[in-house]
């Protein structure tokens, strides 16, 4: 009986510490998980929303041309939420020469091992006539 409850704490014990460094935050334990902010997958995501929303919704004939300037506001991960989120901004050069600021959130992994990648939410402000993210896309920032 004494082994198997040496046995069992043991291997408690070693699960413990298995579990803590799954929880530790900090740049080396969860952005990985993350692209970076000017990942061309991200950017790449970011401008096939637009042209859809253009041409479901905006009807303008705009796209984005060209996105630079990208760069990150914040990062949350390894908290209590279970989904890490990457907060980032940029500059979209529109088709017809303008410029617009472009407020980006990446998520992921969303619910463990249920979920596969990650996921880009995008805003191009003055380019969300029913406010979905709020004025100025104020529901997307940090």
């Amino acid at each position: 009986m004494r082994r198997i409850l040496t046995s069992l704490l043991f291997v408690a014990s070693f699960a413990g510490s298995a579990f803590a460094a799954d929880t530790v935050s900090g740049p080396s334990a969860w952005h990985g998980y993350l692209p970076q902010c000017d990942a061309p997958g991200v950017v790449a995501r970011i401008s096939e929303k637009f042209a859809y929303q253009d041409a479901h919704i905006g009807f303008t004939g705009l796209v984005i041309a060209n996105v630079d300037g990208m760069r990150e506001r914040a990062v949350s991960a390894g908290g209590p939420s279970l989904v890490d989120r990457r907060y980032c901004g940029a500059t979209a050069w529109l088709s017809d020469g303008r410029q617009a600021e472009v407020v980006y959130l990446i998520e992921g992994p969303k619910l463990g091992i249920f979920s596969i990648g990650w996921h880009v939410e995008s805003c191009v402000a003055g380019f969300d006539p029913f406010h979905v993210y709020d004025a100025r896309c104020r529901s997307i920032r940090p």
